[in-house]
């Protein structure tokens, strides 16, 4: 028999974020989105009146921090993994998540990998735990405590499957050209002929390597929008 859907719950203030969230969990397979919250006394009476396995956490609510759930649940014992989902970086927060047994710590802007990864691992424990027997053997304590890693396929010449050497120097060569700090996806188009979803497999390519800054904000559709900035001139001019 397949396992019962995955009960999340969103506790988000900000709309458009939030609108994230659900497309993202649209995205996954066996998911039962029971709540969105908007605020920390609302996802506490969600708590108390549904059965949850997973809280998309916000630290940054309105009236009181994400955090105070985090402790309600570590107070009371539920069998809720909780994953944060929040512009909240700071040394001292990432420790009282820790210490109040976080499961994942995701920071805006993320990707909807990450956010899979995230998800599926608390999937992952929940259904080892339920099946283990009296005693958990090393590849059940493996699927518990080690976290799911991303495949991503390498080409013959070190790059990412999809991504070409030729391209990511034309794209090098296209940054290099700007005379803007920043700049957007749409910035490159003219001078590559690339699609901007090509361009932007390239750029967050180069984001993950050091190379490129990335910020973003949402737009007034909900969609997040990219701006990035060149960190290693000298390692873009070598890619040229």
């Amino acid at each position: 028999m397949a396992d019962a859907p995955l009960r999340v719950l969103i506790v988000e203030d900000d709309p458009m974020v939030m609108r994230l969230n659900v497309e993202y969990l649209n995205r996954l397979d066996n998911i039962s989105l029971v709540a969105q919250c908007s605020d920390a006394p609302s996802a506490l009476d969600v708590l108390e009146h549904e059965e949850v396995d997973v809280v998309l956490l916000d630290v940054y609510l309105r009236s009181r921090s994400g955090l105070d759930i985090l402790r309600h649940l570590q107070r009371t014992g539920r069998n809720v993994d909780v994953v944060l989902i929040t512009a909240a970086n700071e040394v001292d927060t990432v420790r009282t998540a820790r210490r109040l047994g976080v499961r994942d710590y995701l920071v805006k802007p993320f990707e909807f990998e990450r956010f899979q990864i995230a998800v599926e691992a608390c999937r992952q424990a929940r259904h080892t735990l339920k099946h283990v027997s009296e005693y958990a053997t090393q590849r059940d304590l493996d699927h518990l405590f080690q976290p799911i890693k991303a495949n991503k396929p390498v080409g013959s010449d070190g790059l990412p499957k999809g991504l070409t050497a030729p391209s990511l120097a034309q794209i090098a060569r296209a940054i290099l050209a700007l005379e803007e700090d920043t700049f957007t996806t749409e910035s490159l188009i003219p001078a590559t002929g690339m699609s901007r979803v090509s361009i932007r497999k390239y750029l967050k390519y180069l984001t993950e390597r050091g190379v490129l800054g990335e910020s973003f904000h949402y737009g007034q559709v909900g969609r997040p929008s990219f701006t990035y900035r060149c960190l290693d001139q000298d390692e873009l001019t070598a890619l040229v």
